[in-house]
């Protein structure tokens, strides 16, 4: 209900946010904001019945200052501005969000070190160059963010496997590998990823490599800002922070009877990653989405997958069942009768 004596409406700006959960000092930032244009015209204008027609309480161009400030502070006169989000017009009753990356400086007197955190905020309309009715709901609430060290954290939070697996089977492994650290893995090098057999649910004595995969770089999740956060299968739109990687089709060892096979990122521990995050200590990934392997079952032939393109890879189920194959009992030596011209 802006309105002023004038006879006319006014745009009023408000501003709420989120940020990515970690960052670095000398590192980027990733924001996300929802502007919103909760003015309306309250009077009848003549020059604004036509559909589409600008309206006294459209808001034009502004922009969307980012702040840092000290956790500990109650006051925004210490904060300091990171970055500046440019925002088109917005019509009355309308919201719209945007997203900005910005770097954040080296550590400023009084903010904090490694472990800590700082609070970030943002300001709409901070030149006041929109005029509205209320300029005292432009600043929005403040969002947290843990200061890390500047490195990444790598573990595996997705491998799509058939429910069910027996020793020789062929299979494509789908497997997602997530960086949790506050900057880019490519920081360190390249990733490698393995598909490991293993006797038990450990890497080492025991442990057989099946495939091994190169990752050149994967976001850090400084890069992702969300309100609430979720990875790997667990989301329709896999996030930033997050490599899927599709690997060609492989067959499992035929022997032993039972093992597990899983995944293990940086087997070489070629890359330095984080340790701690926060005053939290990180444990490394170790072998991790283990599923277990076998045991065969009777007279039951192998599994295999169907790859895409019909490539010389193609190891299909067999079916129909081939003369001499063995299905509990008996055994068939010429096709069922159903098959029969």
């Amino acid at each position: 209900m802006a309105y002023t004596p004038l006879g006319y409406s006014l745009p009023d700006l408000t501003v709420q946010g989120f940020t990515a959960p970690t960052a670095a000092w000398g590192s980027p930032l990733t924001v996300t904001v929802d502007v919103k244009n909760t003015g309306s015209s309250t009077l009848i204008e003549p020059l604004a019945l036509q559909p589409g027609a600008t309206s006294t309480a459209d808001a034009g161009p502004t922009q969307v200052a980012v702040f840092a400030a000290p956790q500990n502070s109650r006051s925004n006169r210490n904060a300091v501005q990171i970055g500046v989000i440019n925002i088109p017009g917005i019509n009355q009753n309308d919201v719209q969000q945007f997203t900005g990356t910005f770097q954040l400086p080296s550590r400023p007197p009084g903010f904090a070190k490694q472990g800590g955190a700082i609070n970030v905020f943002f300001q709409v309309n901070p030149a006041r160059n929109i005029l509205e009715s209320d300029y005292t709901n432009n600043i929005s609430q403040r969002s947290p963010v843990l200061i890390s060290a500047p490195l990444p954290k790598l573990a595996a939070v997705g491998f799509a496997l058939p429910p069910t697996l027996q020793p020789g089977d062929t299979i494509q492994p789908n497997i997602q590998v997530a960086n949790f650290g506050s900057v880019d893995s490519s920081t360190q090098g390249p990733v490698t990823v393995a598909l490991v057999a293993s006797v038990d649910r450990k890497f080492g004595p025991g442990s057989s490599v099946i495939a091994l995969y190169n990752l050149d770089n994967i976001a850090g999740i400084d890069t992702v800002p969300s309100k609430n956060q979720a990875f790997g299968q667990e989301t329709i739109n896999t996030p930033n922070n997050v490599a899927t990687i599709i690997g060609n089709a492989v067959t499992l060892p035929d022997r032993p009877r039972n093992y597990f096979i899983g995944v293990v990122v940086d087997p070489t521990n070629s890359i330095k990653q984080l340790g701690k995050i926060g005053r939290h200590k990180v444990r490394t990934s170790g072998f991790s989405l283990i599923h277990p392997v076998g045991p065969p079952i009777n007279n039951l032939p192998p599994a295999g997958v169907v790859v895409a393109g019909n490539g010389t890879a193609n190891q299909p189920f067999p079916f129909p069942l081939t003369p001499g194959t063995t299905v509990g009992n008996p055994i068939f030596t010429d096709p069922p009768t159903i098959f029969k011209d």
